[in-house]
């Protein structure tokens, strides 16, 4: 942005600098606020360009058309600067000479301008003509040095600040020919050994100067038939190579860009068609195989390559289907796996937890709890303590009263232990009184209940009552 900027300060200073006598250049239109001499991209639009490729052609055609118009307009400056450097202005000559080279460093009679200006504004007692024959015998001593490209660039100068010095032109057209023999020669020398790209590179150089020597164009058209037949026969070879070593897409690869060497070879599209049959089957069988190992996605993208490179679609479409589909039901049968695995732990858990419960449970009911009597303090008070009610016929129990046996029912005898556990559970709570109560019950129900009998004892002793 800086140099366009300084482009438009520069045609705005050529302007006021010049006025009416000096040629103005011709206006050309700006695209936007700081472009200046640029093309303005911002309404361009590429989407109607498919391809990446055609993309990157519009762009360097654009490219190429900006530094057409910037070139123009380097050039119109530098014609102003030229004149104010005629006319003896050369400190102005001088600030537009190096604003052009700030845009285009390249711009080579600019930089002579801005250096024999600034030389001139330096050392104007002396002549310009002084400064010409100064640059001539500095041209002559480079050509007798055998360098010719310094000599002709010092013409290039002296004809910059005397363009139409008919000494300078002929001098500069004797060594354009010198220059020109040279290139032919060592153009000569790479031909002879076969180095066809360095023969042509230096003819080319040649023809730049000898623009209508036929016989130039002659050598170069024949070399350039024999560096394609090279680059073919190099490029077959390596073709070949990657073939026998089984590397079937970069073999394709280069006989791709033979045929952009030498289009309509009959071989070469018959290697390439070869190659792509075996490339396709290369792909098919890795599918095939893929598809066996479960491998779905990656035997999917193997098919569909193979459908790229000339498979039947109607088969590979049908094959990624069927891919497609194994990989839903593999899919299902997992998640169904899954599912079943944590139904199954789900249950062993359930399981767990009820044995648990019941583990619990019957723990809690064979809890035994314990009431103190009198003696150690540690002999337990246990409901059937005694054998009368869990004895060994329990249903059938039988106490001695007066020496003599009665029988118990068994519902008796279940509810007087019932009424000394009840009695045992309010003794437990300190509640002697209902402890007594129960008991006597229990007595009532079951005469023979040794361990209401041992409550009671207990009773009377922490209270006193009978």
């Amino acid at each position: 942005m800086k140099k366009h900027l300084l482009s438009l300060l520069l045609l705005s200073v050529a302007a006021g600098i010049v006025a009416a006598p000096l040629r103005q250049p011709n206006q050309i239109r700006q695209y936007g606020k700081e472009e200046g001499m640029m093309l303005d991209l911002n309404k361009v639009s590429l989407g109607t360009l498919n391809d990446v490729e055609e993309k990157k052609q519009y762009l360097s055609t654009v490219q190429l058309e900006k530094q057409r118009v910037q070139n123009y307009m380097l050039r119109q400056v530098y014609e102003n600067a030229y004149t104010l450097y005629r006319r003896g202005d050369y400190q102005r000559a001088q600030e537009m000479a190096q604003t052009i080279l700030s845009i285009d460093p390249n711009f080579t009679q600019a930089s002579t301008l801005a250096k024999q200006a600034s030389h001139m504004g330096a050392y104007g007692t002396i002549s310009e003509s002084e400064v010409i024959e100064a640059k001539f015998q500095e041209a002559n001593r480079m050509y007798e040095s055998g360098r010719l490209v310094e000599a002709n660039e010092k013409l290039d100068e002296i004809l910059t600040i005397q363009p139409y010095n008919s000494k300078a032109t002929a001098w500069k057209n004797r060594i354009d020919k010198d220059i020109a023999q040279e290139y032919t020669r060592r153009g000569n020398v790479a031909h002879e050994k076969m180095d066809y790209q360095t023969a042509l590179d230096n003819w080319y150089n040649a023809l730049l100067i000898r623009k209508d020597d036929p016989t130039l164009v002659n050598k170069i058209a024949q070399t350039e038939n024999l560096l394609r037949k090279q680059q073919v026969k190099e490029a077959m070879e390596q073709a070949m190579d990657y073939y026998n070593k089984g590397q079937f897409l970069e073999s394709y690869a280069v006989f791709e860009r033979i045929t952009k060497i030498q289009p309509g070879d009959q071989r070469v599209q018959k290697y390439m068609s070869q190659l792509k049959d075996e490339i396709a089957q290369g792909y098919y069988t890795a599918g095939n195989r893929s598809y066996k190992s479960q491998k779905f996605d990656t035997a999917i993208s193997y098919w569909n390559n193979a459908k790229k490179w000339g498979a039947d679609a109607a088969e590979m479409d049908r094959l990624i289907k069927n891919a497609r589909n194994a990989k839903e039901d593999a899919l299902r049968r997992k998640q169904e796996a899954i599912r079943r695995a944590a139904e199954e732990e789900q249950r062993k858990a359930e399981e767990a937890a009820a044995k648990a419960a019941e583990e619990e449970a019957a723990a809690a009911e064979e809890e035994v709890e314990t009431v103190m009597v009198e003696g150690d303090g540690l002999t337990p008070l246990t409901p059937g303590a005694s054998g009368a009610v869990l004895g060994p016929d329990a249903n059938n129990t039988t106490s001695g009263i007066g020496g003599a046996a009665t029988r118990v029912s068994a519902e008796a005898s279940e509810a007087s232990r019932q009424k000394y556990i009840e009695g045992l559970d309010a003794f437990n709570q300190d509640d002697y009184e209902r402890a007594r109560q129960a008991w006597i019950v229990a007595k009532q129900l079951d005469p023979g209940n040794t361990d209401a009998d041992l409550g009671l004892r207990k009773v009377e002793e922490l209270t006193g009552i009978r």
